[in-house]
């Protein structure tokens, strides 16, 4: 095992220190069909982009939006900004105009690069029609393609990348304390937060994280999932935090990702459990990636209880990482060598030396013993500082002594250990106590006519009760029936759901960092049903 570059602590406080170690000629992106991207390009070409927005005015304080696909340009326009002190919001490309408008707004962005081309031009008929108010802070628009210059926004100057190869470089203006990133959170409110992050920390943070994931100069990854999302970016961080290559991908075709994860020698992979679960079903064998050291997932995809012991009786180790907007991914993990049993479930251990986990009663705030569950709440120097022009929600999210409140259940385990078991909105408040509903969906998945179950409460007359929507299996009807009795038999009272409900597909809303399910969509479901007598 080769040792990785490092770089001292003080060294660190700064992002774009975190690309001055690797070697001009490293490859950085390993991207099928082109040549390598390597370290030295990125250093040169966000130098350059730097000295072009310095030109212009863009330096500390400033924002610079980022709505394209995984692409280097992605990571030249954010090291450039990194340069300056200034921030990156980072886009999701697949957003409308409503959402890149507000975010443009609300984060004052000066600039923003886009790739017009993007989804046949959709990015750029979303940005054409922002409405001048919610772009009135934008001076400039940096194109990946060589375009008319009026031809984005017109009234608002246009400039390709690539004519910007004659300006000098400038000097290093970020300090440690700079905002660097913007995130903003999902969730079913009608206004997203917006995630403030710093330098320091976030170089802290990657630099942590890639430790914890094991990294060495030997090490490659691959990237499948968006950089504007916190677990996409949070695999890029790591890995330049680490100096080794990445095959970058815009999009996750499972055929093609197995094909490059052995012909490129990928020995870390990231991503969600249905993305594995895609990855071992196209590819044959007991052992099918053989130089693949992990894959680190995130249990966003209900139903998949058999995807854990499969991996592992195909040699494929499996870990839990957790992380959220606010913290950004692998702010914990497995350990490498814990039993499956831990492996397969999100939490573990905080990545930050120094950092405390609490596990805190909902109600009371009360630490919470080995054995018993409550919020996830953390204590350490590499959070987000806040949420943009947000003070109210930002001291709501953290205690009085400086943990950060997660809003996840986690069970308390050995030592400094936790299981992540759902969002705290996602609790069941059943006859004065919580209940976890994966607890209830674990006894249902047990039927054989079961495929996918999720669990919500409805409220009716004698007060909270839970219900379940099951997917049948292939072939199969569930008695609804004998799911009640078998629930009835294995759980307390309070537990067991008053109906079930069977649909085709769990609703499930695709973001930045995966799927998610969409509880409220069924919870509105429930009600209805429960409201007009169809119980």
């Amino acid at each position: 095992m080769k040792p990785l570059n490092k770089t001292d602590s003080a060294s660190r406080d700064r992002l774009s220190n975190l690309v001055e170690q690797a070697p001009d000629d490293a490859p950085l992106f390993l991207i099928p069909g082109q040549p390598d991207y390597t370290y030295g390009q990125l250093r040169s070409e966000s130098k350059r982009l730097a000295a072009a927005l310095h030109a212009r005015g863009i330096g500390r304080g400033d924002t610079v939006a980022l709505c394209l696909g995984n692409r280097p340009e992605w990571m030249v326009a954010a090291f450039a900004a990194w340069r300056l002190g200034a921030a990156i919001l980072a886009l999701n490309p697949r957003f409308g105009t409503k959402e890149i408008g507000d975010l443009i707004r609300r984060t004052d962005a000066s600039a923003l690069v886009l790739d017009p081309g993007y989804r046949k031009g959709a990015v750029a008929d979303a940005v054409r029609r922002i409405p001048t108010k919610d772009r009135a802070s934008l001076e400039l628009v940096l194109s990946v393609e060589d375009i008319p210059a009026d031809e984005v926004i017109p009234g608002v100057e246009t400039l390709a990348l690539s004519t910007l190869s004659d300006f000098s470089t400038t000097e290093i203006q970020a300090q440690p304390q700079d905002v660097c990133l913007y995130l903003a959170t999902s969730g079913t409110t009608s206004q997203p937060k917006i995630v403030q992050h710093i330098q320091n920390r976030v170089a802290h943070h990657c630099t942590n994280a890639a430790a914890a994931i094991g990294f060495d100069a030997d090490s490659r990854t691959i990237l499948a999932i968006p950089f504007c999302g916190g677990f996409g970016f949070a695999v890029a961080m790591t890995s330049i935090a680490s100096g080794i290559p990445m095959v970058l991908l815009d999009t996750f075709e499972p055929e093609q990702v197995s094909r490059l994860i052995n012909d490129l020698g990928v020995t870390h992979a990231m991503g969600t459990n249905d993305m594995l679960d895609k990855l071992l079903t196209v590819t044959p064998g007991d052992r099918p990636f053989p130089g693949l050291k992990m894959f680190g997932h995130a249990n966003f995809t209900p139903g998949l209880t058999e995807l854990p012991a499969e991996a592992e009786r195909r040699a494929v180790l499996i870990r839990g990482f957790y992380g959220l907007s606010e913290t950004l991914a692998f702010v914990a993990a497995r350990r490498a060598d814990a039993p499956l049993e831990e492996r397969k479930e999100g939490g573990g251990t905080l990545t930050t030396p120094g950092a405390k986990l609490r596990i805190a009663d909902p109600d009371t705030g009360a630490e919470q013993p080995e054995g018993a569950a409550g919020e996830v709440q953390i204590l350490s120097p590499n959070v987000m500082v806040g949420y943009l022009n947000d003070p109210e929600r930002t001291a709501a999210t953290f205690t009085p002594d400086g943990y950060l409140r997660t809003g996840d259940l986690g069970l308390r385990g050995a030592g400094e250990s936790f299981t992540f078991l759902t969002r705290m909105n996602d609790i069941l408040r059943i006859g004065g106590y919580l209940v976890a509903p994966e607890e209830i969906e674990a006894v249902i998945k047990e039927d054989l006519s079961v495929d996918q179950c999720q669990v919500v409460s409805v409220t009716l007359k004698q007060g909270p009760r839970p219900v379940a929507f099951v997917v049948p299996a292939a072939g199969t009807t569930p008695d609804h029936a004998s799911l009640i009795a078998t629930c009835r038999a294995q759980l307390a009272i309070y537990k067991v759901p008053v109906r079930i409900f069977e649909i085709n597909e769990i609703p499930v809303a695709d973001g930045p960092n995966g799927l998610k399910v969409r509880k409220n969509v069924l919870r509105d479901i429930a009600q209805q049903a429960m409201a007009d007598g169809l119980a």
